[in-house]
């Protein structure tokens, strides 16, 4: 009967140069401690963190995939602990849960529609300067349906009604973050920033009065406008909401915020015309 040879300790043993190379390419003779490993992933989510501002780390992120699955993984252990159930596998103890949230770790579940409309909307922020979204923007139509939900939801919020769409106060302080108006109705307010271009440019300017014969709508809105910016100057809290953004857009085309200047021009063109008479 044959039996099996024993492995010799020659057969064991490493040459030196075996050695050295081993080490000349960063091989450690240790086993890999489950601390370090920890805290290499720690240090990769805050450098995360240091590129984006939070610690939300997509599940496909591609700069880092598997810091992406790791964060997930934590999540799901994470739930199971608070529900009394056996986390499996990974190792969370509560050193390691107050590590994550000294860094700043979500722990609730990463919502990718979510994020994705977040970067959708700072990429319009970027381009355009504000995150007033239209709803019917042609760009990216979903975008601006969207943002018009989550508005919705909001006002259904301070109302004390339960919102039709998930927007958690985590949401709500990640989009007021990026600078998103809750109250805008932005659409219109586009609508008209086009109606004031075109007057631009038929009259050689856009200053309005109220009651403008050619587009009443467009008279009044102006006069609303100039009361609320009235307000603003004098401390008061004005009834139209008037974002500073929407103030140097309206500067920029070149919009009269005083309606004594605008009477004293109407009067004054109309003397002009009396006197050719």
């Amino acid at each position: 009967m044959k039996t099996k040879s024993k492995t010799t300790k020659a057969n064991r043993k490493l040459s030196q140069d075996r050695i050295k190379r081993l080490e000349e390419i960063g091989f450690t003779w240790h086993s890999v401690n489950k601390d370090t490993a920890f805290e290499k992933r720690c240090s990769e989510l805050i450098r995360f963190k240091e590129e984006f501002g939070h610690c939300k780390v997509p599940y496909t992120y591609p700069a880092n995939p598997s810091l992406g699955h790791w964060c997930s993984s934590l999540r799901i252990v994470r739930n199971k602990i608070q529900k009394g159930k056996k986390p499996g596998t990974i190792t969370l103890s509560q050193d390691r849960i107050d590590r994550l949230d000294e860094i700043g770790f979500d722990w609730h579940t990463y919502d990718k529609i979510f994020e994705t409309r977040c970067r959708e909307l700072i990429a319009f922020k970027e381009e355009f300067g504000h995150c007033d979204v239209p709803t019917k923007y042609t760009a990216n139509r979903t975008l601006g349906t969207w943002c018009n939900h989550v508005r919705t939801a909001y006002k259904s919020i301070q109302k004390g009604v339960k919102p039709t769409a998930n927007l958690t106060q985590d949401r709500m302080a990640r989009l007021e973050e990026i600078g998103f108006n809750w109250r805008a109705n932005a659409g219109a307010f586009d609508m008209k920033i086009l109606e004031l271009k075109a007057f631009k440019e038929d009259h050689g300017h856009c200053n309005i009065p109220a009651r403008c014969s050619s587009n009443p709508s467009l008279g009044m809105w102006c006069s609303n406008l100039r009361s609320a910016h009235n307000k603003i100057q004098m401390g008061v809290k004005p009834t139209r909401h008037l974002p500073q953004h929407r103030i140097d857009q309206l500067n920029e085309i070149g919009f009269k915020w005083c309606q004594k200047n605008l009477s004293t021009r109407r009067k004054g063109i109309k003397s002009l015309s009396e006197a050719n008479k």
